[in-house]
Parts: C-alpha cells; structure tokens; sequence
C-alpha cells in the first residue's frame, strides 16, 4: 500500500524538479546598474521605411535579424531584442517597426 502512494509523489517530485529553472540568482536584467537597450534592433532608428512596399526595402542591411510578418501570418512568440520584426499591411507596405 505504501509503495502505491510513495511512487506517485516521488515521480510528482522528480517532474517537478526537472520543471525548475534558474539557478537561484537574479536574471541579469534586474541588476543594480543594468539598463537594457531601448531600440536593440534599430527600430526606432528605421522609421522612416513605414509606408514603403517591403519590396523595394533591402532587408539585409537593416538588422541582423529581420522579420517581415504579413496579415495573417503565424509568428512564434519568443522574443529577440535583437530581431526587427515588420509589419506590413495587405499590400505589402511597412506599417510598424519593432524588436522582439
């Protein structure tokens, strides 16, 4: 009987473990002194392309990491500071620059 209940809670304790993160220090993002990059991507810095056809935009020059995301588009969610992500409208046109 005892072993019925003893390996339930030992596998719940094991998963629950392996569920942990971090190693018990702050991120680094919360350090006294740490400000993070307020346009990591160059975002602000491109504004000027928002009404432009993607098209006529050379996207190799404009961060490392480019994006463009149209209507619809499924996107993953996992955030790159370094990553411009644009948006674009039906036809094709920059509608918003940001990271992420």
């Amino acid at each position: 009987m005892t072993r019925r209940i003893l390996l339930p809670v030992l596998a719940a304790l094991a998963v629950s473990a392996c569920a942990a993160t971090g190693n018990g220090e702050p991120p680094v993002t919360s350090l006294p002194g740490f400000e993070p990059a307020a346009d990591p991507c160059g975002a602000e810095a491109r504004g000027y392309l928002i009404g432009q056809p993607i098209r006529e935009v050379d996207l190799e020059s404009l961060a490392r990491i480019v994006r463009p995301i149209h209507p619809g588009q499924p996107v993953t969610m996992d955030h790159r500071p370094d990553r411009l992500n644009i948006d674009l409208d039906g036809d094709g046109a920059i509608v918003r620059l940001w990271c992420g």
